[in-house]
């Protein structure tokens, strides 16, 4: 059995495992143990970041569309 360790702060149920690992374990039945260490943390951990998308708007007025050039490679 291979194990490893990591820190991490659960987030409305998450455990949100570091993306060096999450690739070697994906698809992979795991056992998953839980401990206490707020006390011995020395450094906060970081919340996980949350992706936001912006709208944009293209002014397409004007512009003829080709599907045969757009398709040349």
């Amino acid at each position: 059995m291979e194990a490893i360790e990591f820190k991490t702060i659960i987030h409305n149920g998450t455990v949100v495992i570091p993306l060096q690992y999450s690739s070697q374990w994906e698809d992979k039945a795991i056992r998953v143990i839980v401990l206490d260490d707020s006390e011995l943390l020395s450094e906060p951990v970081e919340k996980p970041k949350k992706t936001i998308f912006k709208a944009i708007s293209l002014n397409t007025q004007g512009f003829d569309f080709n599907r045969e050039e757009a398709n040349v490679r």
